[in-house]
């Protein structure tokens, strides 16, 4: 019995050294990241001294696997942070001009801050998308929360600059940002996150990429908060347990859901066939990776209900998960209509991009379908998106061939706009009465919030983000979600489809398809239409305007605030 409550004592013991030895471990990681050199300042001196009055000099310094901490000391000191990022001289770190003149107060304010580094980990912040408006929208917020907050932008875009990059974001989204608070930390090995580079194991190499990606964040200029704006969640555990900071985590979609697997094991012939059900059992292994990431991350904002109920399913335990929407500047939407007459075109819409997950061809059959069922309508069907190289170009003459030679749609009926600028875009959504999206568990749908602020009738596919979050019922008495649906508060349509992976037989009793679905509308009367219109626009333009993401960011901000005292990163 001895020998047992010895052996049992022993192996307590290993555990709680082996733990302290751990901790040992990661706070010298920390202090590597974190403190600089002690001569830094002495060295940064004399490379300005050298330099003299002399504007064409530049003081430029390596301080080798330390560049990263001195970094940080001068972003939070500098006047203009900006002037710190990697770009020019790589990971060497040149002394602004601004901070020449006066080096000796400048590295003393280094050592006394009350700024605040927010790293946005974004390795693609020049895509100019939905996922980008999300980042710069937030970085937006932050810096107007507060003159002591700074923005780093970790990005892998290193075919451009930061100046091009922000002029773009003017452009895009419309969003001026002070230029001196931002620095761009330029990424390296932004390949390893790249899909492209794994054609096997995809989930697990992306999560492996990322944490490579986070490992050279980290080395090039460590922050105070870590905010993953793109969806890299297998980064969190280095982030947390090596820099031992707050981590802040928007996510637009969970890496793998219950939906995913669930699809695998209902197809045909999976109790047979050894890929799928060995492809299986990686995701399922996957996904109890995933569920160990939760620790990890102290705040967790979704961008949609779908995406909200997934991550709590997975994350069941984390205390703060919350739905912050999108920011869609629905208030950028000028619309002047008649009360009384409906004055559109009578003419569907679909702005989507050209790719077969977006279900063009479901849309072009069920609009045959409908032609054939309402032979009188005049009703016209304008497909609208962009391409992103041959393959989306492919995709479209096989859509054109199932329309026009297969089908035999009247040209007059059915038109492709490919590739519209905005403007254009624009138009087709202020003429048109219906916007159409045929996506299953599209997990927001920012397309569907613009036909709707722009005053179109929404028949969207039942599912996910359209159908709990967008085409919702609402009270436009007291301007709020309403908890029963009915006619007098009804806001788009929906349809389902046979094809749906998750489609089943008594779907039909509650949802038409699309092709019923179009019968209907087709006889809506002005004033209906007029109803639904104004009701969906009133809903979008409190739900998803930038004004009311800037309102919830800020709330986040706020908790940040609060666990930045709780783990100071250089104490």
């Amino acid at each position: 019995m001895s020998v047992f409550w010895n052996t049992v004592l022993l192996s307590g013991l290993s555990v709680v050294v082996c733990a302290l030895y751990f901790k040992v471990l990661v706070r010298s990681v920390v202090q590597f990241f974190i403190i600089p050199p002690s001569n830094y300042k002495i060295r940064i001196k004399k490379a300005v001294l050298s330099t003299g009055s002399d504007g064409n000099k530049t003081p430029v310094l390596d301080f080798s696997w330390k560049n990263g901490a001195v970094r940080r000391k001068l972003l939070l000191a500098a006047e203009e942070p900006g002037e710190y990022s990697n770009k020019e001289h790589g990971n060497r770190i040149k002394i602004a001009n601004a901070e020449r003149s006066n080096i000796k107060k400048f590295l003393e304010r280094s050592e006394k801050t009350s700024k605040v580094l927010f790293g946005f980990f974004h390795p693609y912040c020049n895509a100019g998308g939905g996922g980008e408006k999300v980042l710069w929208k937030a970085v937006e917020t932050t810096l107007q929360n507060s003159a002591d907050n700074i923005a780093l932008i970790y990005t892998g875009d290193k075919d451009t600059n930061a100046e091009d990059i922000l002029k773009k974001v003017i452009y895009t989204f419309g969003y001026n940002l002070d230029p001196k608070r931002i620095a761009f930390i330029y990424l390296e090995k932004r390949k390893w996150v790249d899909s492209a580079n794994w054609p096997y194991f995809t989930l697990i190499g992306q999560a492996i990429g990322s944490i490579v990606l986070a490992t050279e964040a980290a080395i090039n200029c460590p922050p105070d908060v870590w905010c993953d704006t793109m969806g890299y969640p297998f980064a969190y555990p280095f982030v947390k347990g090596f820099l031992n900071i707050p981590v802040v985590s928007y996510t637009h979609y969970p890496v793998i859901s219950t939906d995913m697997i669930n699809k695998l094991r209902n197809m045909y012939g999976f109790k047979t066939n050894f890929s799928i059900m060995a492809k299986y059992v990686y995701w399922k292994l996957f996904m109890s990776c995933y569920k160990w990431l939760e620790s990890s991350v102290d705040i967790v904002a979704t961008n949609s209900t779908w995406t909200n109920n997934h991550i709590k399913a997975i994350w069941q335990s984390h205390p703060s998960i919350k739905i912050i929407y999108p920011p869609c500047s629905t208030e950028s939407f000028e619309l002047k209509e008649s009360s009384d007459k409906w004055e559109r075109k009578h003419q569907a819409v679909v702005v989507a991009q050209f790719r077969p997950e977006k279900r063009h061809e479901l849309i072009i059959r069920s609009f045959a379908k409908f032609l054939r069922s309402a032979p009188s309508s005049d009703m016209k069907l304008v497909l609208v998106g962009s391409t992103r190289g041959q393959e989306d170009k492919d995709y479209i003459s096989r859509l054109e061939h199932i329309a026009y030679v297969e089908l035999q749609i009247p040209t007059f009926r059915l038109s492709f706009q490919v590739d519209c600028n905005y403007e254009q875009v624009k138009r087709y959504l202020r003429e048109s009465s219906f916007g159409i999206n045929a996506m299953w568990n599209e997990h927001f749908g920012i397309a569907i919030v613009e036909y709707a602020a722009s005053g179109l009738i929404t028949l969207a596919h039942a599912s996910a983000g359209p159908l709990l979050d967008i085409a919702v019922p609402w009270d436009v008495d007291t301007n709020t979600q309403a908890t029963v649906a009915n006619k007098e508060n009804r806001t788009g349509f929906f349809f389902k489809d046979k094809s749906d992976p998750d489609y089943r037989h008594t779907d039909s009793t509650s949802f038409p398809s699309l092709d019923e679905l179009l019968v209907l509308v087709d006889k809506l009367s002005d004033k209906e239409k007029i109803g639904v219109a104004t009701r969906s626009r009133l809903c979008v333009l409190h739900k998803f305007s930038d004004s009311k993401f800037s309102e919830e960011w800020t709330h986040v901000l706020d908790e940040v605030r609060v666990l930045v005292q709780k783990y100071p990163i250089e104490q």
